[in-house]
């Protein structure tokens, strides 16, 4: 096949295009990290102060266990049946210890069975791991908690 003078002569523009094209692309990408490092500088400083402290900390730390509670509330009762209430138990002593979080401490029981409802629909040897990791997370949220009471 013989090429012809004709696409050649066309060549030069478009590697100019693509050259355009490409330098384009590229100053955009040096732009993107600039830009994004501006958009942190303007967030509030609320967000920008580091870890959460005091009540703040106490209230969150008691949903987290609360939902870990119930995750394992229904774990236990999936694989044990439905006598096995000693999360629940667990749970209202937690509630009777701190009644100004009672509605937080129960959408958190709540949300973490459904969550657990959701993931694990029959009891297995998955089922049983994830409830033993709950077990241990939730020992050592209370242990973080109870260090706030022993001070």
């Amino acid at each position: 096949m013989l090429h012809t003078a004709a696409p050649f002569r066309r060549y030069p523009a478009r590697m100019m295009i693509r050259s355009l094209l490409c330098a384009a692309a590229l100053a955009l990408a040096a732009v993107a990290p600039a830009h994004a490092q501006q958009q942190r500088a303007q967030q509030p400083e609320a967000e920008a102060e580091g870890p959460v402290r005091g009540e703040e900390w106490y209230r969150a730390q008691l949903v987290e266990l609360a939902e870990i509670l119930g995750g394992s509330h229904y774990l236990r009762i999936l694989c044990g049946g439905r006598g096995d209430q000693r999360w629940r138990d667990y749970m209202r002593g937690v509630i009777e210890r701190e009644p100004e979080a009672n509605a937080q401490l129960i959408e958190g029981f709540n949300r973490g069975y459904r969550n657990e409802e959701a993931r694990f629909p029959t009891c297995d040897a998955n089922t049983r791991q994830m409830e033993a990791e709950l077990r241990a997370r939730g020992l050592r949220v209370s242990q973080g908690l109870s260090a706030r009471h022993t001070n």
